[in-house]
């Protein structure tokens, strides 16, 4: 293991590559035994323990009941794409064996010795199956303590399944089939929450690009000194979210003044945020949510599995932007026209930041 400590003059790009080239991950930092996080990881301004539950009933994080009458959903779910981008799915149906296999087997992968993890870990463009810590590594200002395994399951091309690693392959793949069952019920039901029929949204290919990220956060012998995953909006369309029971996850209401709400782990449940683009297809009838994880300070690792969902980026001439059922005289579109291809492109131009697409299409 290379030393990763901090020298007379510090080297980050140095420091960057050792830790890149070990190919093992946090996890690898945690299983040496380091006390002191290498310099790489440290945040300003990052938290020293995950923010509690708000005490302000207005920032309390919306729960939908799937089990209830149509019409009062589309209510509840609407209101909270609209007001928070963010809400917990509670009686959808979904087994909660699936969800704890799915996290169970991700875990296991990322508890495998490092050399059984070494073969998967790339930062290939494109790859279907990739392991690796911070998919920014080289172009961040800092990194973040997670490891991720990411494994994209729909369109441009079919996903030999072989490729993923078979200590979480079938549970992976079942968990995709049931993460899509409940993307496509809640697209249906923000369609119709914008008063356009329940298939508008997916007929526009939203939920065509499939991809699985488990994120990884191991234990973190100085959880004050960095973030588990540094504060974004996801660019996607929609993210289908599970986690363990390892708090960390924190949110942040538009015009809440800056505060961070602690999104407490429910288990069976199961968490919708909205992404930047749906944001600029509802021509900000829908807002995308600003998130973040503190670093985990426990012993038991925080894993959760993300299934994200957008168009995919090889139809150059398939252009998005605003529904035109929702553009009028008094509210007129609020984003230029782009292809999905440019959206990935300006994403993977810039850092993580929040609402990096809104800013860059806004007219």
């Amino acid at each position: 293991m290379a030393n990763f400590g901090v020298a007379a003059k510090y080297d980050r790009t140095k420091e960057v590559e050792e830790f890149d080239n070990s190919k093992a991950g946090v996890k690898g930092l945690v299983d040496a035994g380091v006390n002191t996080i290498p310099r790489l990881f440290h945040h300003p301004g990052a938290v020293s323990s995950p923010a509690s539950p708000s005490s302000n009933p207005s920032l309390s994080i919306p729960t939908v009941d799937l089990s209830l009458p149509r019409a009062r959903v589309i209510e509840l779910a609407s209101a909270a794409a609209r007001e928070w981008g963010f809400f917990r799915l509670v009686n959808h149906g979904v087994p909660r064996e699936a969800i704890s296999a799915a996290l169970s087997a991700a875990q296991a992968f990322n508890e495998l010795p490092a050399e059984a993890k070494a073969g998967y870990y790339s930062r290939k463009v494109g790859g279907k199956v990739t392991y690796n810590s911070n998919f920014d590594l080289y172009h961040s200002d800092v990194a973040s303590w997670r490891d991720t395994l990411q494994v994209v399951t729909g369109a441009p091309t079919p996903l030999d399944a072989e490729q993923i690693p078979e200590v979480c392959r079938r549970e992976l793949l079942e968990w995709d089939e049931h993460a899509l069952g409940v993307a496509k019920r809640v697209l249906g039901l923000l369609s119709e929450g914008l008063g356009v029929e329940s298939g508008r949204l997916e007929e526009n290919k939203c939920l065509e690009l499939r991809v699985l990220v488990s994120h990884y956060y191991p234990y973190c012998p100085q959880p004050e000194l960095t973030l588990g995953h540094d504060g974004h909006t996801d660019v996607v369309v929609l993210t289908v979210l599970v986690t363990n029971e390892v708090e960390g996850l924190m949110v942040k209401k538009e015009g809440s003044h800056g505060e961070w709400v602690m999104v407490e782990p429910v288990p069976g449940s199961i968490i919708v945020n909205v992404g930047d683009t749906l944001q600029m297809i509802s021509n900000d009838e829908y807002k995308s949510v600003e998130h973040k994880v503190a670093a985990n300070p426990h012993k038991k690792a925080r894993v959760s599995i993300a299934a994200f969902y957008s168009p995919p980026s090889h139809l150059d001439s398939v252009h998005y932007g605003p529904l035109p059922e929702l553009i009028s005289q008094a509210k007129p579109a609020r984003y230029r026209e782009f292809t999905m291809a440019e959206a990935m492109g300006i994403f993977a131009s810039k850092k993580l930041v929040t609402k990096s697409l809104i800013n860059h299409f806004r007219i």
